[in-house]
């Protein structure tokens, strides 16, 4: 049987890949285990994919070693010449045997082997599988997911208390450069542009508004922790006028509370799953860099350092 025909069996494309393979004999495994399938045809087909399953490993293995595939190749040749004589002596009575019905004998015989080969595949699975979870769950690298689960949470925290709890101070200011060229839509559908004002803090703020707030003074509503922008606003007909700017914390609020919590939802779900690991490779290396930017913006690690006095 070619090897692309041990591919068919296997339901995929031939390929080099072993994981793709071993997880393609899997799924048919699992399907036509006689433990799980007790239909007749299941058995032999189990017997075909494991047999599929082992000539693709022996073939790549003599693909990428040739050398050493060959020497065993002789060693199994020099017994097997050894037993030959034996064999054609036995070979009257073996075929009397199978002509009087041992033929089913010798396909329990290969739906054992082959259910014993898929039994030693699982606890190589297993044992590979307890190995990585022990080595991402303890020592060093555990020690800096915790770390990153920490500090991600208490950000949230701080974030959380300072834009909805703590009390806010309002400054005065002026725009001191705006880029009306520059616009994307914003929360309410209005064009938003950016700009910078006297204090050096940066916002996006609607078109309409900054025309609005050029002919009377401006004013900065800020969080007391770590000099959040809340509102932009102007006094007019003796009454505030709020714009809460686009693309800030209180805008996209309660989303980046809810993005920092996810090292925290990892460390609930530790398990030997494959869930729990896509989420622990991406809370070590996508969620430093996103901290790394929260903290950099706006300046926010000299605020929450000196408890927002600067």
């Amino acid at each position: 049987m070619s090897t692309k025909r041990y591919f068919d069996l296997l339901g995929i494309p031939p390929t080099k890949n072993e994981k793709i393979i071993k997880r393609a004999y899997r799924k048919k495994a699992m399907k036509y285990h006689p433990d799980r399938n007790p239909s007749p045809e299941a058995k032999s087909k189990f017997i075909q994919i494991t047999e599929a399953y082992d000539n693709i490993l022996l073939a790549l293995e003599q693909a990428n070693n040739p050398r050493s595939t060959q020497r065993r190749q002789n060693t199994s040749y020099r017994s097997t010449r050894t037993t030959r004589s034996r064999q054609r002596t036995q070979q009257r009575s073996t075929n009397y045997r199978r002509q009087s019905g041992t033929q089913d004998n010798d396909k329990e015989e290969r739906v054992k082997s082959a259910r014993a080969r898929y039994e030693r595949m699982k606890r190589q699975e297993a044992e590979k599988n307890e190995k990585y979870f022990r080595n991402i769950t303890t020592g060093k690298r555990w020690k800096q997911f915790m770390s990153v689960v920490i500090v991600s949470s208490l950000l949230c925290f701080l974030i959380t208390i300072d834009l909805l709890y703590l009390p806010t101070r309002t400054i005065h200011t002026n725009i001191q450069k705006k880029n009306i060229h520059i616009s994307y839509a914003g929360s309410n559908g209005s064009e938003t542009s950016p700009v910078m004002f006297e204090n050096g803090q940066k916002a996006w703020v609607s078109l309409d508004f900054i025309g609005k707030a050029d002919r009377h003074f401006m004013y900065l509503e800020r969080s007391l922790l770590m000099k959040d922008i809340k509102y932009v606003k102007y006094w007019r007909n003796n009454e505030w006028n709020y714009y809460v700017p686009d693309y800030s914390l209180i805008g996209s609020f309660p989303w980046i509370p809810i993005i920092l919590l996810f090292p925290m939802f990892t460390y609930f779900i530790k398990d030997r799953t494959m869930i729990f690991s896509i989420c622990y490779h991406t809370t070590m290396y996508a969620w430093p860099i996103i901290i790394l930017l929260l903290m950099l913006s706006n300046d926010r690690w000299a605020h929450i350092i000196t408890l927002g006095i600067l």
